[in-house]
């Protein structure tokens, strides 16, 4: 295990996942690659995961539709693809509410 930065202990990072389909899915590639680019600039808050639909992990989400975007267990995007300003807002959000 990594270990946190120190302006970050106590708080735990934010999970950001990328849930896509089992089969080809360019929309979900896509988003893929949209997501975790916009992660890599949140790196020390941010944990990105990519799970694939169908898998246990997936349950907790209930029943979703490829692609989803999920920022701790709260879905934001299902079934279309994402734009990166959006996504990037999204992470913003969720950051600055951790952060109160």
């Amino acid at each position: 295990m990594v270990p946190w930065p120190e302006e970050l202990k106590g708080q735990e990072m934010l999970r950001v996942t990328v849930i896509k389909s089992p089969s080809k899915c360019n929309t979900c590639s896509e988003t893929e690659l949209i997501v975790n680019e916009i992660a890599q600039n949140y790196k020390d808050k941010v944990e990105f995961k990519v799970l694939t639909n169908g898998t246990p992990e997936v349950k907790e989400f209930g029943l979703v539709t490829t692609p989803v975007v999920a920022l701790g267990n709260k879905i934001y995007s299902m079934g279309k693809p994402v734009i990166k300003e959006k996504v990037e807002g999204w992470i913003k959000k969720e950051l600055a509410a951790a952060a109160s």
